[in-house]
C-alpha cells in the first residue's frame, strides 16, 4: 500500500505518513491515536504486527 492510500484511509494527512516511514526504527514521535489509526488500517489490509519472539510483521496466513 502507498503512502496516499494509507493516508487516504486513515483519515490523515499524506505528510504524517512520511515521517512516521522517515522514522525507521526510531521511536514514533506522532501521537498514540495517529499511530493506533495506522495500525488498525494496516491489520484490516491483512499485515499482522508481531511482538512475540519475532518482532516486526508479516501478512496475515489467512
Amino acid at each position: 500500500m502507498d503512502q496516499t492510500t494509507l493516508a487516504m484511509r486513515a483519515g490523515l494527512n499524506i505528510n504524517t505518513i512520511s515521517a512516521m516511514e522517515k522514522r525507521g526504527p526510531a521511536v514514533l514521535t506522532s501521537g498514540l491515536d495517529k499511530i493506533r489509526t495506522v495500525m488498525r488500517v494496516l491489520e484490516e489490509a491483512g499485515v499482522e504486527f508481531l511482538n512475540h519472539g519475532q518482532p516486526g510483521v508479516r501478512l496475515r496466513k489467512d
